[in-house]
């Protein structure tokens, strides 16, 4: 299911491309276990790290065993501290400071260069793509400094970047919020740089949904409908959570659903295959020249 190396041409074959990217490695323990038990699977094809976590130096040699099968990427975190972390805001405090403009861009590029150090130490190879924890990366001045970095830092073998602009115009509230926040400015500065980046995003939901399947079933309905290759899927799984975290339940939701049968079928049925977004990427880009 999960390709290996540059995506096909499957639109020729009635079949699309899109990407499956779990995010917030190194979290907790649940979360690293589903990933890695999802990996195996080959039912992802993405994950997002949180290489400020303390877990991350131990736990970031388990994911060496899925190169082939998935892009590994930085989760840019600003909003956990983990008790540990020197710089950290509550969401509506960050969000609030970025559009006030009152955060000092180089303190962001050395939280960012920082993370991007300790990701590269601790995998041993330099991000796919970076994104950021609870959307921060698509926020003002943030994706400015964010953008910056990944030139510079990045310039010979850059990543991608995720945006948050949904893949169809039915979409909900909390989509409609991430994409007014920051996301459709973001999507348009990437373009302006020349950098690459998924074509639609799904998986954007309250987490009080009773049937994960159902809505994952949407999302491909809706891809399928528009019919363009290079979607990203955002989840969350986790087989198990802490009663700290705060989404705990609808992590174990998502994980029951990715380690079934339904969810293989759902593909089939939508004639739908998951790949690495930097192949699924590398092949248009082959395909138009």
């Amino acid at each position: 299911m999960v390709g290996t190396k540059a995506c096909p041409p499957y639109e020729a074959m009635n079949k699309l491309c899109i990407a499956i990217c779990a995010d917030d490695y190194a979290q907790h323990e649940g979360i690293d276990q589903a990933i890695c038990t999802l990996l195996a699977q080959q039912r992802l094809s993405a994950v997002s790290c949180m290489s400020s976590a303390p877990r991350w130096p131990a736990n970031a040699p388990r994911l060496h065993d899925f190169q082939d099968v998935a892009d590994f990427g930085l989760h840019f975190n600003l909003t956990e501290s983990f008790g540990t972390q020197a710089l950290s805001y509550p969401l509506t405090s960050l969000i609030t400071r970025a559009y006030l403009r009152q955060l000092n861009s180089t303190t962001i590029a050395t939280q960012l260069q920082q993370q991007c150090d300790a990701f590269e130490q601790h995998l041993k190879q330099a991000p796919a793509f970076i994104d950021g924890h609870q959307h921060i990366h698509q926020l003002p001045l943030i994706r400015e400094v964010m953008q910056k970095i990944v030139i510079q830092r990045y310039g010979n073998n850059l990543p991608w970047v995720r945006n948050t602009v949904p893949s169809s115009v039915r979409y909900g509230k909390k989509a409609l919020i991430l994409k007014l926040l920051g996301g459709a400015k973001l999507h348009a500065q990437l373009k302006r740089a020349k950098l690459i980046s998924n074509q639609g995003f799904s998986g954007v939901y309250d987490f009080n949904t009773v049937d994960y399947g159902a809505l994952f079933e949407q999302w491909l309905q809706r891809i399928r409908n528009r019919g363009v290759s290079g979607n990203l899927i955002m989840c969350h799984p986790a087989s198990s959570f802490p009663e700290s975290d705060a989404i705990g339940s609808a992590r174990k939701a998502e994980y029951v659903f990715f380690n079934s049968d339904a969810f293989p079928q759902l593909l089939q049925q939508y004639q739908i295959n998951v790949h690495r977004l930097s192949d699924i990427l590398l092949n248009a880009e082959f395909q138009r020249h």
